[in-house]
């Protein structure tokens, strides 16, 4: 594999900056975090683009801990070098509501993303993955904009086909209509855009992981996510056809299983994206 072409010419850690992006929609400088590869400034080679989305209350530092991660990766040849953006949401659940994020995701956030970086500028250059909330934004983004990413990966993702449970903050962060409005969630909702997505040209294979220990809702265990990932795997691959894994592992709802979890995905990833050789 040419992956490990990279790895015997490893150019050493990659670098992380913390980038202000201008948003036209949010009205505001958006915080990101942008991680390079190593040896990025020697080279004029583009780069694909993985999106990481944090969960509920986060920012753009959430997924530091992924960055060394993605140096090892790359040294040892298990996927190519790239590009990682972190931006921040809080708990936006990355949909428009108070703040429109999902329009400033697509028309501020990605086009100033490929004119600042050496991105691969097109459909098979980027990946999204996300963690619970990031998880739910990741599988939006990956169905309701199949066009802009090849694949997606959904770590714990707080998806729930139906209603949110009373405690989500879908319910109290006004993001869904204040006080919360169960017709505005079903509309940004998962099977609200299913059905369209798999008539689709483009199908992007998605990563789902799970723990079996997350926790236990009093209200259902259809709350449960691990039940909720199941259903979406049936819903996608096993009924759509579609390209996707899943996986239920031994753990709870933390990065004891995000960060294998992680490693996980992005090689599953790497397998339809475009790497850093192709012609752009």
């Amino acid at each position: 594999m040419l992956w490990l072409i990279y790895s015997s010419l490893w150019a050493g850690p990659g670098t992380v900056s913390r980038v202000d992006i201008a948003s036209e929609i949010l009205g505001r400088e958006w915080p990101c975090k942008v991680y390079l590869p190593g040896g990025y400034d020697s080279t004029a080679s583009r780069y694909p683009v993985v999106y990481l989305l944090h969960g509920s209350g986060g920012d753009e530092n959430e997924w530091d801990r992924i960055y060394p991660v993605l140096d090892s990766l790359i040294a040892a040849g298990s996927i190519p070098p790239l590009i990682a953006v972190a931006p921040a949401s809080g708990t936006s659940w990355w949909v428009d509501g108070r703040e429109r994020f999902e329009s400033a995701f697509f028309s501020d956030l990605i086009p100033a993303i490929d004119r600042q970086y050496r991105t691969i500028i097109r459909r098979e250059g980027r990946a999204v993955a996300g963690f619970s909330m990031g998880g739910y934004g990741a599988l939006r983004y990956a169905l309701a904009h199949s066009d802009m990413f090849a694949a997606a990966t959904l770590l714990s993702p707080a998806l729930y086909a139906q209603q949110p449970p009373p405690e989500s903050s879908a319910r109290s962060s006004g993001t869904f209509g204040d006080p919360f409005q169960a017709e505005v969630w079903a509309a940004r909702n998962y099977p609200a855009v299913l059905e369209t997505y798999l008539l689709q040209q483009y199908r992007a294979p998605v990563f789902i992981l799970s723990g079996d220990d997350d926790w236990n809702h009093p209200e259902g265990f259809e709350y449960n996510i691990e039940q909720q990932a199941v259903l979406l795997y049936g819903l996608l691959n096993r009924k759509g056809g579609s390209p996707a894994e899943l996986r239920i592992v031994n753990g709870g709802h933390n990065w004891r299983i995000w960060q294998p979890g992680f490693i996980a995905g992005i090689e599953y990833m790497m397998q339809f994206i475009a790497h850093p050789d192709s012609t752009n």
